[in-house]
C-alpha cells in the first residue's frame, strides 16, 4: 500500500515538472486558427446546418482566398479565423479573440501593380526568325508562342498601337553590331512604306530578311550593318517582288551568358 503511494505521488510529480515540447504547443495553436464548417456551426452568428455554414464561408472567402485552404488529408475546406465574424471569434476563443491576426498573403498572390493589363500591354511573340530563315509574318494565321510586357505609357510616347506590334527573333550576323542573331525585335507591321536610315524586315517569297533602308534614285539599297556584307539594290520594276512586312522599332538583347 505505501509502495503504491510512492509511485504514484512519483508519477504525478514527474508529470509536472515535465515541460512539454514546444513544436507540439505551437503546432496545436496554428491548427486551432484553421477550422471546418462542421467545426463552425452553431457558433456565433453561424447556422447550426453544416451546408449552409458552409454556404456563408464561401460569400466571406471570395476575394480573400488565402484565408481558405484544403485540409490535409481530406476534402474539406479549412477556412482562416480572422475570416470569420467577432462573434464567432469569441465563440471559439473567448477572451484571447482580440489576439487574432490575418494569415499571410502568399508572395504569388501579391499583385505588382493594382491591375497589371492597365499598366502594361502584351504583345504578341511568334516563332520567326529573320535574316535567313523561312516563313510568313501573318499573326492572322499564327498563334503567339509568347508574350512580352511593354509599358503602356513608353508605347504611347513611341506613339505606337499595341495591335500593330509583333515580336520575332533575329537570325545571323549580317546585321551585327546593331542586331546579333537570337536580339528580340519588336516590328511595327504598320510601318509598310520605307523611309531611309530605318531598319525593315522584307519578305520575298518565303524569305525573311531584317535590313537598314536607303532609296537611291529609285532603287531600294537594303544595307547590311556587317561591313563583310554587301548591299543589296532592287530595281524599281523588281521592288512588286518584295514586301515591306514592318520597321524594327525595338531592339531587346541579352548581355554575357
Amino acid at each position: 500500500m505505501t509502495n503504491d503511494s510512492e509511485n504514484i505521488e512519483l508519477k504525478e510529480s514527474d508529470a509536472g515538472a515535465t515541460k512539454t515540447d514546444q513544436a507540439s504547443v505551437d503546432g496545436s495553436v496554428k491548427r486551432s486558427m484553421w477550422f471546418i464548417a462542421s467545426e463552425l456551426a452553431g457558433h456565433g452568428s453561424f447556422p447550426t446546418s453544416d451546408r449552409w455554414t458552409r454556404d456563408h464561408l464561401k460569400d466571406l472567402a471570395a476575394g480573400k482566398e488565402h484565408l481558405c485552404r484544403k485540409r490535409r488529408g481530406t476534402k474539406a475546406m479549412e477556412y482562416h479565423i480572422s475570416l470569420l465574424p467577432a462573434d464567432t471569434q469569441r465563440s471559439l476563443l473567448g477572451d484571447n479573440a482580440d489576439q487574432i491576426n490575418e494569415a499571410p498573403q502568399p508572395y504569388s498572390s501579391i499583385p505588382i501593380v493594382s491591375d497589371f493589363l492597365d499598366e502594361f500591354a502584351l504583345i504578341p511573340g511568334y516563332r520567326i526568325q529573320v535574316s535567313a530563315g523561312h516563313g510568313s509574318l501573318n499573326p492572322d494565321q499564327l498563334n503567339p508562342v509568347r508574350h512580352l510586357a511593354f509599358r503602356r505609357k513608353w508605347l504611347k510616347y513611341r506613339g505606337f498601337n499595341e495591335h500593330e506590334l509583333a515580336i520575332v527573333w533575329a537570325k545571323g550576323d549580317s546585321m551585327e553590331p546593331t542586331i546579333h542573331s537570337n536580339d528580340t525585335l519588336v516590328v511595327h507591321l504598320g510601318r509598310n512604306t520605307p523611309a531611309d536610315g530605318h531598319i525593315y524586315i522584307f519578305r520575298n517569297g518565303d524569305e525573311l530578311f531584317v535590313k537598314r533602308y536607303q532609296s537611291v534614285l529609285g532603287t531600294w539599297r537594303l544595307i547590311s550593318d556587317n561591313s563583310f556584307y554587301s548591299a543589296y539594290d532592287i530595281p524599281k520594276h523588281e521592288q512588286s517582288n518584295f514586301q515591306v512586312v514592318g520597321q524594327v522599332v525595338h531592339i531587346a538583347k541579352d548581355l554575357g551568358d
